[in-house]
């Protein structure tokens, strides 16, 4: 290593030294005064590691290893993410990126369409399903990996690309040059009217920049619909934007109400979000679904609705995801995100969950089904309960804290069976639905262009199942009437028998309609009804609208 490389990253690190071992109030050396020391070994195991190391050392890898070793022991949830990493960050966020607007899939090595999303240049040059791009500005896209696919497709907006595409019953590849243009990333994935035409149904799947206003959007779109009253699925919703749940939540509520408080080690961190506007949809019956997967900006949303009992919550206990990071920019692209207060919703009920028996065990153990729970793990559950009662701000129910939002009525889930988590897994439904496109593209339907007669007339005939179970096959998922020996099974393949097939039937029959839909009815107000009505949460959602209205005397 260089002795310019290694000054400058013995800088850094005197750098990190000094911040971490300065007290932020006071300016006074904090606890662990020996951070010079530790620095100054640091220093010199970096010496030893270049000067000596068996192989030649990646040393910004092993500074990366370092640095990351050294937050995770703060807490879960404080990072060290890389340049390139950062940059995907910050254009999640956005909701918006150059490209050219395809989902797709890595088969068989070549860079599959799944889909050309709508209004977008690929769907302009006509793109289709199962179209394979195998060369990109003249190199070749074969063996290509997801993230190549990101860097060579990904550009400044207006800038262009060509690429060649291979397509089932064409005489000859096909070249098109591409003009890239700004790709919107949803936050609302899902905005539709359910069966009773009174009851909209919106999911959000992260809160990024424009979700407030994909919202707001969604919300106006359903109310011209006849939307009486409203289902928000936050399930599986990790978070994002702590500003965007508050704009989400004051939707919902009147002015001048608290929706979060934070609190620091110091005073600083220390702060209050009360609601601004007076919600225009303040009057509008509400549950809202939740899970252990909702986590962090979902947890505010619900726990402030929750407290102000203006919405019913109902599914299972979410996450408990209640710290703030502060990012730090570290000069070179990468940041440093730093845990500087946690959340607490306006009862005062801490959104974080205990951490002190490690970061596995953190992770995993929400995913824990209660029936499973030992009898000390249920006995520990009723003693946070116990310790941690709260209750609302208008009707004075309880509510628990002890970390997470804990619904008022609880729903366990129906697991997939290991069968539908393999046709997942390897894209069976999304494969058979571009087949059935693609051999269907210019016939007759009598559906073609009317979701509602589709919604109401399409049925999964024996046929199209059989056809399936081929596209299974051929995805290396083999469907038997009788499941051979291990000795007699092909490696790397996946063997069920027609018994469990025919157990999960009516489930493959809901995905195979839902994913023919998807290739025909491209936009979120319609093909997402056909999974919501046969969802079990949804399901039970609507008929817990009189308790909604009662907690929020609507």
């Amino acid at each position: 290593m260089s002795d310019k490389k290694f000054y400058i990253i013995a800088v850094a690190l005197l750098i990190i030294a000094i911040t971490f071992s300065y007290k932020y109030e006071e300016g006074e050396a904090s606890n662990g005064g020996n951070s010079l020391n530790y620095f100054q070994k640091m220093n010199y195991i970096l010496r030893v590691v270049d000067n000596v190391y068996v192989d030649e050392p990646d040393i910004d890898k092993v500074m990366e290893g370092a640095i990351e070793g050294m937050l995770k022991t703060l807490d879960p949830h404080s990072s060290y993410i890389p340049a390139d990493k950062q940059k995907e960050v910050e254009e999640d966020f956005e909701g918006v990126f150059g490209g050219i607007g395809i989902e797709f899939e890595i088969k068989d090595k070549y860079l599959t369409v799944i889909s050309a999303i709508p209004e977008t240049p690929s769907e302009r040059i006509g793109l289709m399903p199962g179209d394979k791009i195998i060369r990109i500005d003249s190199k070749t896209a074969y063996d290509i990996t997801t993230e190549d696919v990101f860097k060579r497709l990904k550009g400044p907006i207006g800038s262009k690309v060509n690429i060649t595409v291979a397509r089932a019953g064409a005489s000859e590849p096909m070249d098109y040059e591409i003009i890239r243009a700004a790709i919107p990333i949803y936050s609302v994935v899902a905005e539709c009217m359910l069966e009773d035409k009174v009851t909209g149904y919106i999911s959000i799947n992260r809160f990024a920049n424009k979700t407030s206003q994909e919202l707001e959007d969604a919300l106006n779109a359903l109310t011209k619909k006849g939307m009486k009253r409203l289902v928000l699925d936050l399930r599986g919703n990790p978070g994002g934007l702590m500003d965007q749940a508050v704009e989400v939540v004051e939707k919902f509520i009147g002015i001048n109400k608290m929706i979060v408080y934070t609190k620091g080690r110091f005073k600083d961190f220390d702060e209050e979000f009360y609601s601004t506007i007076d919600g225009n949809h303040k009057d509008l019956p509400l549950i809202v679904l939740i899970d252990a997967g909702s986590a962090s900006a979902s947890e505010i949303v619900s726990g402030a609705l929750q407290d102000h009992d203006r919405a019913y919550i109902l599914g299972a206990k979410s996450f408990g995801k209640g710290l703030v990071q502060r990012p730090f920019d570290l000069g070179d692209g990468s940041v440093a995100r730093i845990t500087i207060s946690r959340y607490y919703t306006p009862t005062g009920r801490l959104i974080q969950r205990p951490y002190d028996e490690g970061t596995e065990s953190y992770f995993l153990d929400r995913y824990m089904d209660p029936e499973l729970m030992t009898e000390q793990e249920k006995a520990k559950e009723d003693s946070i309960k116990k310790a941690e009662t709260f209750y609302t701000l208008n009707k004075k129910r309880v509510v628990y804290g002890g970390g997470g939002i804990t619904p008022d009525s609880l729903i366990t889930y129906d697991p997939y069976s290991d069968l539908m988590s393999d046709l997942f897994r390897m894209r069976v439904f999304q494969d058979h639905a571009i087949d059935f496109f693609n051999i269907m593209n210019g016939k007759e339907t009598g559906w073609k262009n009317d979701f509602e007669k589709y919604y109401k007339d399409f049925t999964v005939s024996e046929s199209m199942v059989e056809d399936f179970i081929n596209v299974a096959k051929r995805n290396k998922i083999n469907i038997l009437e009788t499941v051979p020996d291990k000795k007699e099974m092909a490696k790397k393949e996946y063997y069920y028998s027609k018994e469990q097939f025919d157990k999960d039937i009516e489930k493959i029959k809901i995905e195979i309609k839902y994913n023919i839909a998807r290739q025909y009815f491209k936009e979120r107000s319609l093909y997402p009804r056909i999974k919501a009505m046969n969802d079990k949460f949804v399901i039970i959602a609507l008929t817990l609208f009189d308790e909604a209205k009662k907690l929020a005397d609507i």
